[in-house]
């Protein structure tokens, strides 16, 4: 609980703060692009919701980070947006950790998500910063097109503004860079530089993350 409270402290704005402040016992969570095991993570913040993972395929899970799931879905990326709308459920909480910038059409999967939030539901987006395209390239990426997946780059605010949704904007950064990850990422910077390697911190040195918490009205 302690080592909870100090990540938070350290990265306030971050999916595991998002998921801390806006979870409840029960309530239902959508994981859009829910690879890298997402759900034990999600699980471990609050064993007691119930989550929901789409993908368009199986990305580094596991037997175990699968059966946490009370659905999960691997679709087609050509009707992406349509598969998380028809999911029969609506979502106290979604999240979309650096997943929109590898779809084909991304206001659609936006709206898509906006669409199936409950009023007073939160949304979670992270992805690359639009200035990372111009950032040195690196082995983990830094730049943008290091992810050769990657489609282009997303302006979150943008879509916010281009919903037909009632939503509002809570909290919106260009370039996330909080200070104490900042600070290891100026320490690690040179080394980062020599090896050619994303290393700790070098993310928020650079503000590679954009993020976006919203609330549908």
């Amino acid at each position: 609980m302690l080592l909870n409270k100090i990540q938070v402290a350290l990265r306030p704005k971050g999916l595991r703060s998002f998921i801390n402040q806006h979870s409840k016992p029960y309530e239902n969570i959508l994981d859009v692009g829910c690879g890298n095991e997402s759900s034990i993570f999600i699980n471990r913040l609050n064993p007691k919701l119930n989550i929901y993972g789409i993908d368009i395929a199986d990305y580094n899970q596991s037997d175990y980070s699968k059966q946490l799931y009370k659905q999960y879905i691997i679709t087609d990326p050509e009707i992406f947006d349509s598969s998380i709308v028809s999911i029969d459920q609506k979502f106290n909480m979604i999240t979309s950790n650096h997943n929109i910038e590898h779809c084909n059409d991304p206001l659609k999967t936006f709206n898509a998500m906006i669409e199936s939030l409950i009023p007073g539901g939160h949304l979670f987006i992270a992805t690359p910063s639009l200035n990372s395209v111009s950032f040195p390239s690196r082995k983990g990426t830094l730049n943008f097109y290091d992810d050769h997946t990657h489609k282009n780059p997303i302006d979150l605010l943008h879509l916010a503004n281009n919903t037909s949704h009632e939503i509002e904007v809570l909290h919106f950064s260009s370039n996330s860079k909080p200070f104490f990850w900042y600070f290891i990422g100026f320490l690690n910077e040179l080394r980062s530089n020599i090896l050619g390697k994303v290393l700790l911190g070098t993310w928020d040195y650079y503000g590679f993350e954009q993020i976006i918490w919203i609330k549908k009205i």
